[in-house]
């Protein structure tokens, strides 16, 4: 018996229900059940592999008198009375259109539950070429190929999907961190940190600015006062966030303090993280 191959030809798998209900931001998006999923480099990809099956079938167009189908090893053709080209028999042909279902099962692509699962598939069927014959002994031979067809994640909104083509994936927006969901699926999320910092201006002593301490443990803002004695802020505050001491103590005003994030350096969260679709590409 020969072995099938996969034919990964690209082919575009258009899902007319990518959102689930209920499916929020938050949620994310994964991959259906059933289908491969694939997450590189932020990019989520879903696909499903299709086997066409096409049955053994006499006559074949360039011996159309060859009508005799004989099943028995390798299916032949035989000529009803005068041979062509003195060919006793020639191998069984192809019928001309395949039955397209899902790899590892009886369900066609039309069926309910594959429709519910993965949407409508729009397929366009592998060349001729692209089909192996399986030998049956017993009965017919048939011809099959297999074939990778790409899906959207669901909780895509299908407006987000309409234009692309599922075979490039979704990733995060711009600005927004990707967090994989059990290897299948992708959440988006814009959790803003900044680094503790200082005020530049020391009202107790404006010709000594705040300068920020790092230590393990919490950093501390220093200055001097006016008698040149070492002073030591109450708190730090998130760089680059608008953010001035006078506001207060960053932990009462919706952030939370780091401590030591990276090596001996502390940062300021930034409460509330938001939540994102992933895009098309």
């Amino acid at each position: 018996m020969e072995r099938t191959h996969l034919y990964a030809l690209g082919v575009v798998g258009t899902m007319l229900c990518a959102a689930d209900a209920g499916a929020s931001k938050r949620d994310g998006v994964a991959c259906p059940s059933g289908a491969d999923a694939v997450v590189q480099q932020g990019v989520l990809k879903c696909s499903v592999r299709l086997e066409h099956v096409r049955m053994s079938i006499c006559p074949r167009l360039d011996y159309p008198n060859y009508t005799q189908i004989e099943i028995k090893e390798l299916d032949q053709c035989k000529p009803q009375v005068m041979p062509l080209r003195g060919r006793a028999s020639v191998d069984s042909g192809m019928t001309p259109l395949p039955q397209t279902r899902l790899a590892g099962s009886n369900r066609p692509v039309t069926d309910p539950t594959v429709i519910s699962a993965y949407g409508v598939l729009a397929v366009v069927p592998p060349p001729d070429s692209a089909y192996r014959r399986q030998v049956d002994r017993v009965s017919q031979d048939r011809f099959t190929a297999l074939q990778v067809v790409f899906v959207w994640p669901q909780g895509m909104p299908l407006p987000a999907t309409v234009g692309h083509d599922p075979k490039n994936g979704v990733s995060c927006p711009p600005g927004y961190d990707a967090t994989v969901l059990n290897g299948r699926g992708l959440r988006c999320s814009d959790t803003v940190v900044r680094k503790a910092g200082c005020d530049i201006v020391n009202p107790l002593n404006p010709l000594s600015p705040w300068t920020i301490e790092r230590r393990t443990g919490r950093d501390l803002c220093v200055s001097k006062d006016l008698t040149g004695n070492r002073v030591t802020g109450q708190y730090t505050i998130p760089t680059d966030a608008g953010y001035v001491g006078a506001m207060g103590n960053p932990s009462q005003n919706g952030w939370r303090l780091d401590t030591d994030r990276s090596g001996n350096v502390d940062y300021w969260i930034k409460d509330g993280t938001s939540y994102e679709y992933p895009v098309a590409r």
